[in-house]
């Protein structure tokens, strides 16, 4: 019975909500005759209370002293404590009592209505709400009474003209019922449109927005959770938002994602690329700013196609204004085009991938405190993502990446094979990255061919501190017509520790170490650490 739920929701939570003690109450502390059930009632001891009251009123009824105040203030005592023990047929020949001998303190209607709510007799409980409304008692509870009993009496158009005449009151007095009652409105819209064969229009146009409306209200109360419910389930019923792809991948909900961070790190060893090939060591350190931020939303196409346009911006400044060392202060933009289209392949989930990137920097090249252009690129690939591993996802990428540098000779084409695999063992996540490079410069004396392998490991969070991931990448460069530099081998092993610090806000302390050995130790041959404190906000 729908009942239920309003009972569940106020009649028995709401008794914790009304007063602990009324002014009569206190009142009647001051009373030598009443001081023992004053002490039982502010003990909680409610039917030891009403007992107490009882024997109080045979004596004084024996003493010809019960006046015809003290008796209907012993009455409505006596049905507050029925309420407050849910003895609800008590605490209504109580209150009927106490209103019967004129005595019509401030709260006696609401808690009358309470309990003629509790006990289902609907029509006499909103009378009683009209009363404690006309007395401005508890106005926000009180409509929120009055507006539910009318959806049960099937005047429901009555029932939202009270819920939405909670908004017209101040904060204080609508808090508590606000959001409970914006919702109760949307289930009354969805009862009426879901009779029309037309429902999805209405439940589009009118429902879920009332429904987000009430979300509005606290989207972090204990509420919100069964409104987010409710409007999932009426997505999902209408066909209002994709789920699920037609091979059974689910959708992006929501279909955004925004990053924004902030990193104060240290680098041991700045180094800067005058050619953009060779890399010089710098003389000395430097702490540095970087900022970031990067978004994307991804749109689908019925149930196969999904494209995502990408954007990610950064900064970063060197702290050490020495010339070799501000030189490297850049500035990134890279927008990108993510586009995958959706089938079945090891009949399991799988994707056909086509990205575009497009990156420009600004770079102090000239050690001019100046950003100037320093190089762009444009990068596509051709990609297949598949379920081979029943532990996690491979991708499979063919990539092309034209290089156009501030230096023109170091403008380059390089043709890559990449492979990624993820592997999930229970609670550690273990990530796969491995490429074929052939970089062709129009200096070809800079042309090479690498290969890299990198393997990185997700852990299970330590207690509630920190996650830690580590990494470990070798990348092997053939500098193919230039022999003086030998097969190079760069080494780079890499940590984090990341702590969750609000909702969304997250804490990462990183490490990264790079070493290179080449023949070539004068341009080529350098070590270097990186290490920093990240702030990342998600949304």
């Amino acid at each position: 019975m729908k009942l239920v739920l309003g009972i569940l929701m106020f009649a028995i939570s709401a008794l914790a909500y009304g007063q602990e003690n009324s002014a009569e109450i206190d009142e009647a502390a001051k009373n030598n005759v009443l001081k023992e059930a004053s002490r039982l009632f502010s003990e909680g001891k409610y039917q030891t209370t009403a007992e107490e009251l009882k024997i109080v009123e045979a004596k004084l009824l024996e003493e010809k002293k019960l006046t015809k105040s003290l008796n209907g203030l012993i009455s409505y005592w006596k049905g507050i404590c029925y309420n407050k023990s849910q003895e609800f047929p008590l605490a209504i020949a109580q209150f009927d009592k106490a209103l019967g001998l004129d005595y019509s303190p401030i709260d006696i209607n609401y808690e009358y209505g309470q309990a003629l709510f509790a006990s289902e007799k609907l029509s006499e409980a909103r009378l009683q709400f009209r009363e404690s409304l006309k007395k401005k008692f508890k106005r926000g509870v009180s409509l929120y009474y009055i507006a539910y009993i009318s959806k049960e009496l099937g005047d429901k158009k009555k029932a939202v003209t009270f819920y939405k005449a909670i908004n017209k009151l101040d904060a204080a007095e609508s808090m508590d019922v606000k959001q409970a009652a914006e919702m109760q409105v949307g289930d009354i819209y969805l009862e009426q449109v879901e009779k029309h064969p037309d429902a999805f229009k209405a439940v589009e146009a009118y429902v879920i927005p009332q429904y987000n409306i009430a979300l509005s209200v606290n989207p972090e109360s204990p509420l919100a959770a069964d409104i987010e419910e409710k409007i999932k389930k009426l997505q999902q019923k209408y066909d209002l938002i994709l789920f699920k792809l037609r091979n059974g991948r689910p959708t992006l909900i929501p279909p955004y994602f925004l990053r924004l961070s902030l990193e104060y790190g240290v680098d041991s060893n700045v180094t800067f690329a005058p050619t953009e090939q060779n890399i010089s060591q710098s003389k000395t350190a430097s702490s540095f700013l970087r900022t970031d931020a990067m978004g994307r939303y991804t749109f689908y196409f019925r149930d196969f196609i999904s494209i995502a346009p990408e954007f990610r911006a950064n900064y970063t400044r060197y702290n050490n204004r020495e010339p070799e060392i501000y030189r490297n202060d850049n500035y990134l933009l890279a927008p990108a085009l993510r586009t995958s289209y959706e089938h079945t392949l090891f009949k399991n989930p799988a994707a056909t991938l086509l990205d575009y990137d497009y990156n420009e920097a600004k770079r102090d090249v000239y050690s001019e405190d100046e950003l100037d252009f320093a190089f762009r690129s444009h990068s596509l690939m051709l990609g297949e993502r598949f379920n081979y591993f029943t532990r996690g996802e491979t991708i499979l990428r063919l990539r092309q990446r034209i290089f156009q540098s501030y230096v023109s000779d170091s403008d380059s084409t390089t043709n890559s094979l990449v492979l990624e695999q993820v592997l999930n063992y229970d609670v550690n996540t273990f990530v796969i990255y491995a490429s074929y490079d052939r970089a062709r410069v129009k200096d070809d004396s800079f042309d090479s061919n690498s290969m890299t392998l990198r393997g990185d490991i997700i852990m299970a969070p330590y207690k509630t501190w920190f996650t830690p991931s580590f990494g470990l990448g070798l990348t092997r460069t053939d500098p193919i017509n230039n022999p003086a530099r030998g097969k190079e081998l760069l080494i780079n092993p890499s940590g984090r520790l990341t702590r969750i610090i609000k909702k969304n806000l997250r804490g990462n302390l990183k490490f990264d170490y790079q070493k290179n050995d080449s023949d070539d130790k004068k341009n080529f041959a350098f070590k270097k650490y990186i290490y920093g404190f990240e702030l990342e906000y998600v949304f």
